[in-house]
């Protein structure tokens, strides 16, 4: 018989100054927030890819006739770069899109959990509204729009 490991990640840290009563919107809120930054850092990868293999793409039209004596086997090597771009653009378009589907979840269960009411006042308060602003104020993401 033998023992069975599960590693285990470490829980996120919440910030200290986040308006909510609740740890579970907290921690539902700070997956969000790391969910949200990895989707953004992909999402620049891809518009990377793309310009490089613009740029790599046009090379590989024009050299040809800009230097006519090695242009064809500097166009070929460049093909090559190429090929390789475009493996990899389509590896990271991929993950672009696997992460705006999480984002896109959790950013909808999310706004969900706030509407349905996170906080313990009986009376009717703003404590939802007030979230929304405070996420549009120091992360600059509305939680009331689709995100694009």
């Amino acid at each position: 018989m033998g023992i069975y490991n599960l590693f285990i990640l470490p829980k996120t840290t919440v910030p200290i100054d986040l308006p909510v009563t609740s740890a579970r919107i907290a921690e539902l809120f700070s997956e969000f927030l790391r969910r949200y930054y990895e989707w953004k850092s992909a999402k620049l990868k891809e518009m990377i890819l793309m310009f490089l293999m613009l740029i790599v793409g046009g090379s590989i039209l024009s050299i040809p006739w800009l230097l006519p004596n090695i242009g064809m086997s500097l166009s070929l090597c460049l093909l090559f770069l190429f090929y390789i771009a475009v493996k990899r653009y389509i590896a990271v378009n991929r993950k672009v899109s696997h992460l705006y589907v999480n984002v896109h979840v959790l950013q909808h269960h999310l706004v969900g959990k706030l509407e349905v009411g996170f906080c313990n006042h009986r009376e009717p308060c703003h404590c939802a509204e007030e979230f929304m602003d405070y996420v549009l104020k120091t992360y600059n993401i509305s939680l009331n729009k689709i995100l694009i």
